[in-house]
């Protein structure tokens, strides 16, 4: 799977279907990044953690571009000071855990709104985001996602889901929630949908 910058993912599914392990699988392939971790469920080998914006600066200054961070709770004013902190940076990946935490369908906060309008282009970055359904995606994202990686999407397909022009994506509610797979789809010209997985589990969390 390629996920390149200028390029938005959004990884969604049922709780315990795969998509936190993918997540984490992601963030070991990944050089350059700022993980914002409301679980404090993620913490690839080399990653350092952060507690505030200036710490993320500073650490990023000092040569450690892999960064997650833990500021617990991670309310929207703190995810606005850091969104503003990953907006200094070029090339480089914004991940975003839980991202429904703030936002919905008719939500999103402006300063990442802009970050998805001009900075992934212009800075040469990318974002990856995971949440449970479609409809906790909020169209700026939703209407500009490059990769889909859908797992177990539960008993039912939220409207937001249904419109969506994914070749063969019925195939989701073939999926064993519990087999760690996942449909995957690059949004290109000829592209087809195919299933992927299990997701390898990082050695570390063995």
């Amino acid at each position: 799977m390629d996920i390149d910058l200028t390029e938005i993912s959004v990884l969604l599914g049922q709780k315990n279907s795969g998509k936190s392990v993918l997540f984490e699988h992601l963030l070991t392939q990944t050089e350059r990044y700022v993980c914002l971790d409301p679980n404090g469920e993620h913490g690839p080998p080399g990653a350092v953690f952060a507690e505030s914006p200036t710490e993320v600066l500073f650490n990023w200054m000092e040569g450690e571009t892999q960064i997650i961070v833990r500021d617990m709770p991670l309310t929207e004013d703190k995810l606005v000071q850091y969104l503003r902190a990953f907006g200094q940076l070029q090339r480089a990946y914004l991940y975003i855990d839980e991202v429904h935490n703030w936002m919905s369908s008719h939500y999103i906060p402006d300063v990442l709104k802009d970050l998805i309008k001009w900075h992934v282009t212009h800075n040469n970055c990318g974002i990856v985001v995971a949440a449970h359904k479609a409809k906790e995606i909020h169209d700026q994202i939703w209407t500009q996602t490059d990769n889909f990686f859908i797992f177990s999407y539960g008993e039912h397909e939220d409207a937001k889901m249904s419109e969506v022009s994914i070749p063969d994506k019925g195939r989701v509610h073939d999926l064993d929630p519990e087999s760690y797979q996942f449909l995957y789809y690059k949004d290109v010209a000829g592209a087809s949908s195919q299933i992927r997985g299990p997701v390898p589990i990082p050695r570390h969390l063995k």
